[in-house]
C-alpha cells in the first residue's frame, strides 16, 4: 500500500472475464491496497475465457 501511495500502481491485476462476469485472479493484495486508498479506478488485465479456465483457476 505504502507503494501505491508513493509511486502509484506498476503492476496491472488479471482479470478473467467469463459470460459477462469479472473474477480477479491475481493481484488481489494490489486490489486492496488500491481500495484503501480510495483509488476510484485500478490497472486491469482483463482476459476473456471459458468457464473451463475459470474452474481451472477456482480448483
Amino acid at each position: 500500500m505504502e507503494s501505491i501511495a508513493a509511486i502509484g500502481q506498476q503492476e496491472p491485476i488479471d482479470v478473467l472475464e467469463v459470460d459477462g462476469q469479472y473474477y480477479g485472479f491475481s493481484g488481489c493484495h494490489r486490489y486492496e491496497a488500491c481500495q484503501r486508498l480510495g483509488k476510484e479506478t485500478i490497472l486491469a488485465r482483463v482476459r476473456k475465457a471459458p468457464r473451463s479456465v475459470l474452474k481451472m483457476h477456482l480448483a
